[in-house]
């Protein structure tokens, strides 16, 4: 089967130096600390990967969680020592929002990528609270269909230097900025009120999630998480091999390179055959392609025939997409030109027998409520 699915964004979840790296792990560490870090359980594996993680997030210091969705919960953990209010983009994944009600935030939600509306409400509860602070939360690349936050207007949105941004990364590290450091280095900033949350599990192709941000934010979050200090953390044995995938990113930085021409073959190929995309990021090459035909039927049916012919182009069910059900489609460093080929020639074949031919690409098409209409994003 042809995949295009999930996140392994490098393919480093299959590399061989990655998997030994499992296998040293396993015979120095064993499968588990059977302890939380901050009693028996810590390891020199965790420290060298937080290490590593902080170096390569460009940030003060790094927090290791067994997750993205945990890392989110610690974060707002340690949000709420210091905050009463965090504004969250409406579109930013179930774990950010979760993770502030979860630790007793109020939870105030501005439009998806409306940056006006977050100023505007930024001041409005800062001024009403007590320490005259506020923090803005969101994704750094949203997970259902790519789009990129506008982090220069968010951080220029807080109000004042008490307040943070929080910048969930997991679909930004690996894709964009320099070496794939993330959407914080895509947009050439370097701020002490930025705080990122990221996983491992996607461009690192690994397991775990981490907390990067000013060295006070960390050390908070290590003391005054719960999540963090009263749970076992992840085997040390992935532990090293997510440290050997940040070292084979920054060792093969060609990687990078065949993500975003992978990226751009299929960008080129999809606007071609009439599948109409969003805006392209501003240059940025996000390798989530997510689009809708005109009727869930449809979309089923084309779904299984690319199955029928080998090719897993994925119709699924998420949060935040551009429908209900919708497909995903991504594209990784680890396919060939052959393989983007195939597939964009199997929908190519496809929506000509749907009557689909002769869409124009580049437009933005509203939701279908009937009729032969495509909206896609990518």
């Amino acid at each position: 089967m042809l995949a295009f699915a999930g996140c392994n964004y490098l393919g480093l979840a299959n590399d061989a130096r990655v998997l030994q790296a499992v296998r040293a792990g396993l015979d120095r560490y064993g499968l588990s600390t059977t302890a939380s870090r901050e009693t028996t359980g810590n390891t020199t594996a965790f420290d060298d990967l937080e290490t590593a993680l902080a170096q390569f997030l460009c940030a003060e210091g790094s927090l290791l969680l067994a997750d993205g969705y945990t890392a989110n919960i610690a974060m707002a953990q340690a949000l709420a020592t210091r905050f009463r209010t965090v504004l969250i983009d409406a579109k930013s994944h179930h774990s950010v929002h979760d993770a502030a009600r979860c630790a007793g935030l109020t939870v105030v939600t501005f439009p998806h990528g409306d940056t006006e509306a977050a100023a505007a409400l930024a001041r409005r509860h800062a001024d009403a609270d007590p320490a005259g602070s506020v923090a803005i939360l969101t994704d750094g690349v949203f997970t259902s269909d790519g789009a990129i936050a506008r982090l220069p207007a968010l951080l220029a949105a807080l109000p004042n230097e008490r307040s943070l941004l929080v910048v969930d990364d997991c679909h930004g590290v690996c894709v964009l900025g320099p070496e794939g450091r993330g959407t914080v280095s895509h947009y050439g900033l370097s701020d002490p009120r930025i705080v990122v949350t990221t996983t491992l599990a996607k461009g690192f192709g690994s397991y775990g999630g981490c907390i990067a941000g000013p060295r006070w934010f960390v050390d908070l979050a290590r003391t005054a998480s719960g999540i963090y200090r009263c749970s076992t953390p992840i085997p040390p044995a992935i532990a090293m091999a997510a440290h050997e995938a940040i070292r084979i990113v920054l060792a093969e930085p060609e990687r990078i390179d065949r993500l975003r021409s992978n990226v751009a073959r299929l960008r080129a190929a999809f606007g071609t055959i009439g599948l109409p995309l969003r805006a392209d990021h501003g240059g940025a090459l996000i390798p989530i392609f997510a689009f809708v035909l005109d009727s869930p039927e449809r979309m089923d049916r084309v779904h299984r025939s690319m199955l029928d012919e080998g090719i897993l182009a994925p119709y699924i069910k998420y949060p935040n997409g551009p429908a209900e059900m919708f497909f995903r489609v991504v594209v990784n460093a680890a396919h060939t030109t052959e393989q983007i080929d195939r597939l964009a020639d199997a929908f190519a074949r496809r929506l000509p027998a749907m009557g689909l031919s002769g869409l124009s690409g580049g437009t933005d098409l509203q939701s279908p409520t009937g009729g032969s209409r495509v909206e896609g994003v990518a």
